[in-house]
């Protein structure tokens, strides 16, 4: 998560209507959804709010020391966690100081997220196998790296189904390592958009938090309309106060970033030393 710094290059000029929250308010439902049997999943993820096609989808954010560069990647290759089919994404992330030049950004984190819907259209998250370079040492790590069924890890559920204004739902749990919860706060969110030159409606607006964090709450908004191009449109996260303004900007940035062509996983493009 990052704190935010204006950068002129992406020009973004985005604009919520009907917002009208709070961070906190009344709650209307905690959700207990039981993981289903394996047999009630699949890995065709076409969730109206968080559809994972396949393809390329390139996002870029401003951060307090430039710019951060997001790319997932979906062939549709498949990998058993805690006995579930689930869906591959990769998530690559860039960090540069120039939002101009992809190219010279360096490549900071490099993702396997697994993902499977079940009969109710709910997305379930079974973890993550990650590599991030580690701002102290330069040495890759590990660290935040989970899955379903190891070490007590539970999948949780990233995109309701069904989701209705006041829902609270628990989108992945393992103890004092990854406890993320999210909240619906309303579905008919407004969002304009600069970059595309358009304005999404009934757009599903969440609260996120983790308990782990204490303060730091992120609001995303996801649009299910015609024009809609991937998975999370667009968000915002509002951490502390502070906004970071997070754009989807097409299929790819442009130009290659460094690493981005590298099948391998972890990417040897990551500067630092792999233990």
């Amino acid at each position: 998560m990052n704190k935010t710094s204006k950068n002129h290059f992406i020009a973004i000029i985005i604009a919520v209507f009907t917002m009208g929250i709070a961070s906190g308010g009344a709650l209307a439902e905690t959700l207990d959804i039981l993981l289903p049997g394996s047999g009630d999943f699949t890995t065709s993820i076409d969730n109206q709010y968080w559809p994972l096609q396949v393809g390329t989808f390139a996002y870029m954010a401003e951060t307090e020391d430039g710019c951060e560069f997001n790319k997932l990647t979906i062939t549709g290759g498949t990998e058993i966690v805690d006995g579930y089919t689930t869906l591959v994404v990769r998530d690559q992330e860039w960090e540069g100081e120039d939002c101009e030049d992809v190219t010279a950004a360096t490549l900071a984190e490099d993702t396997h997220d697994f993902y499977a819907m079940d009969s109710d259209s709910n997305v379930w998250y079974f973890g993550e196998d990650t590599w991030s370079i580690d701002e102290d040492t330069g040495l890759c790590t590990d660290e935040g790296a989970w899955l379903a069924g190891s070490e007590g890890a539970e999948a949780g559920i990233v995109m309701l189904g069904s989701p209705s204004s006041g829902d609270r739902y628990k989108q992945e749990y393992w103890e004092d390592e990854a406890e993320d919860w999210g909240a619906v706060l309303r579905l008919n969110a407004k969002v304009s958009i600069d970059y595309l030159d358009s304005e999404f409606e009934d757009c599903l607006m969440t609260r996120e938090w983790t308990p782990l964090e204490p303060g730091e709450i992120e609001h995303k908004f996801y649009c299910p309309e015609d024009g809609n191009p991937g998975p999370g449109l667009m968000f915002i996260e509002e951490l502390k106060g502070k906004t970071v303004y997070v754009e989807y900007i097409g299929a790819d940035f442009g130009a290659p970033a460094p690493g981005e062509g590298d099948p391998s996983f972890p990417s040897l493009a990551l500067d630092c030393t792999m233990p």
